[in-house]
């Protein structure tokens, strides 16, 4: 590709944390990074901007480029961090061989536990992480050699204790005052913890702390009392980069209707070394999935110790006899966190494969997902303008793939409003749309995918009232405002209500058509209320009423329009006489 060609794919990216990788044009990956918005990390290094010379070398090297999206910034740090040790790329500095990134190693010593951060991973010691920080790495460090009395000198024997000693922080080993049972449980302690078991032995400790109380052992509650909040800080601290001993594969899709995707995230003892995707022309169905996994693992090496699947399948026994038992659900929240990922990469590939990256339609495939509607290439929405109960209209606007078709926008003037509501007027306006469809009016053909109403439960029940009278099907759905007119959340009509701060493409879309269509209705009442006052204006000159007023509006649009016309132009309005122009043209003058 050339520069122009990878910026132009490089702002097609989304707004979201990832990692992205740089390959040659033999296909070796030279850079691996990350960032917290990909479209404007990527795009940056291709914008004709000044760089630093080591990176326009990398620039000039690269030929394409891929991304794996990420929940978030330490998630793509993670990841990051595995690409990088797997493929080792020639313009990476940092991760390489561990440095940058440090491990806490747990050792022994002649029995007594030995905590350190490392940069690698020594042989004969238990090593946790990398971790991402490394502060965090010397605050743990330090609280389990405090907690547990750990030896802060070299280890080696000495003829009496130090004064670390003496003052009670450390267990006394290099004098040989340090009891072997105690080190041997300090040591399990310790790794215990690093493995994130915190909660068993948060509790185990708070029970002995309170029977040292009771027994008025003070100094032990103390020291109980300190490893506890020691183990409070350390898990708040202690996240690595890794996912550890992650060695599974996690399947997700994405279900277009007409075409499907399918992706693989594989990590190997806590490394991301690939993944893959692939597009199938037809919808995702259990049994495609099924003719994936039997060709898949065929062909490749022997599966990994764990398969994580979307969901639970007919077909999942009997694979697992073939598997071993491998094919499982996610379960721990690491788990589940991989496994959407892989739905979020297959959904991020499914719009790359059919061009559809430009920001509002990444908006629609958001809106599509959050929604749960399969088909949303034409939108129609609705919303209702009055001052109590007067002039009260209908706008509405339709949307095609995302973007307003201000051509097919609508307006509704309501009739017979009195005693009615928002519910009756949006009705109404439905009502009249579909009647001019069936009628053949090619202005309000073809019908949407899906209806929504500026409202909730009330507006989607009555349009669902009318679609069914009618023998259509099509989904209404409400937007809700909160009590400052801010758009708020998406309402099905079973009643459930989904927020839409939480997603903000589809947070964005939803907002705009709430303003889109508000402005269309509340125009088009402003516009009627307009008028209205000077239809009421013309009504005060002497020898016109309202049906006379009202062809005069009729015939000049405006009042202003009417103000310039001459007698004779005036007579050609029915009803007018001679006599009552002139009276009408000297009445505007003067007032």
């Amino acid at each position: 590709m050339t520069r122009a060609e990878l910026l132009k794919k490089a702002n097609e990216l989304p707004e979201s944390p990832g990692v992205y990788t740089m390959y040659d044009a033999s296909g070796d990956v030279i850079y691996v990074g990350k960032a917290v918005k990909l479209c404007n990390r990527v795009s940056s290094y291709f914008r004709n901007i000044p760089h630093e010379p080591k990176v326009e070398r990398m620039i000039a090297h690269v030929d394409h480029f891929s991304v794996i999206l990420c929940e978030n910034e330490l998630d793509a740090l993670i990841t990051e961090c595995s690409l990088i040790k797997l493929h080792n790329p020639f313009y990476n500095i940092k991760l390489k061989d561990g440095h940058g990134y440090p491990f806490i190693c747990v050792s022994t010593v002649n029995g007594c536990p030995r905590v350190k951060s490392e940069y690698s991973r020594p042989s004969g010691a238990r090593c946790f992480g990398p971790f991402a920080y490394l502060q965090n790495v010397s605050l743990i460090v330090g609280l389990l050699n405090r907690a547990y009395k750990l030896p802060s000198c070299n280890y080696k024997p000495r003829s009496k204790p130090c004064l670390e000693y003496d003052m009670g922080r450390c267990n006394g080993f290099c004098a040989g005052k340090a009891d072997p049972k105690e080190m041997k449980e300090a040591y399990e302690a310790i790794c215990a913890i690093l493995e994130g078991k915190t909660d068993a032995i948060a509790a185990e400790l708070t029970a002995e702390m309170e029977k040292a109380a009771e027994r008025l052992d003070f100094e032990e509650a103390a020291l109980l009392r300190d490893r506890r909040k020691a183990l409070e800080m350390i898990s708040k601290k202690q996240r690595p980069v890794l996912s550890q001993n992650r060695h599974a594969d996690y399947f997700g899709y994405k279900d277009g209707g007409d075409r499907c995707c399918i992706f693989l995230l594989r990590l190997r003892n806590g490394y991301v070394v690939g993944e893959r995707c692939d597009v199938y022309e037809e919808p995702f169905t259990p049994d495609l999935l099924r003719q994936y996994l039997e060709r898949f693992y065929t062909r490749e090496e022997p599966p990994p110790g764990k398969i994580y699947l979307p969901a639970e399948y007919e077909w999942t026994a009997l694979l697992n006899q073939w598997l071993k038992g491998k094919l499982t659900l996610p379960v721990y929240e690491q788990d589940l966190r991989l496994r959407a990922l892989a739905d979020k990469n297959a959904a991020e590939r499914m719009l790359q494969y059919e061009g559809k990256t430009a920001r509002i339609q990444r908006q629609l495939s958001a809106f599509s997902d959050f929604s749960g509607l399969r088909k949303v290439d034409l939108l129609e929405v609705y919303d209702i303008s009055q001052t109590a109960g007067s002039d009260v209209v209908c706008g509405s606007i339709s949307v095609r793939e995302g973007i307003p078709d201000r051509k097919k926008y609508k307006k509704y003037r309501i009739r017979q409003t009195l005693g009615r509501g928002d519910t009756d007027y949006m009705a109404e306006a439905v009502q009249r749309r579909i009647a001019r469809y069936r009628e053949g009016d090619p202005a309000f053909t073809p019908l949407p995918d899906a209806i929504l109403c500026d409202g909730a439960l009330g507006q989607i029940h009555a349009v669902e009232a009318v679609l069914r009278d009618a023998g259509i099907v099509i989904p209404v759905l409400g937007l809700k405002k909160d009590t400052r007119h801010r758009t708020k959340s998406l309402v099905f009509s079973d009643g459930t209500e989904k927020l839409l701060a939480p997603v903000p493409e589809v947070f964005s879309f939803c907002g705009r058509l709430q303003e889109e269509v508000h402005r269309v209705a509340i125009s088009y009442h402003k516009n009627l209320r307009q008028k209205a006052m000077q239809q009421s204006q013309l009504e005060s000159i002497p020898g016109i009423g309202k049906a006379k007023a009202k062809a005069l509006f009729l015939h000049f649009k405006s009042i202003d329009k009417i103000r310039k016309a001459s007698v004779e132009e005036l007579c050609a309005v029915k009803g007018v006489t001679p006599a009552l122009a002139r009276g009408i043209v000297e009445w505007l003058q003067e007032n």
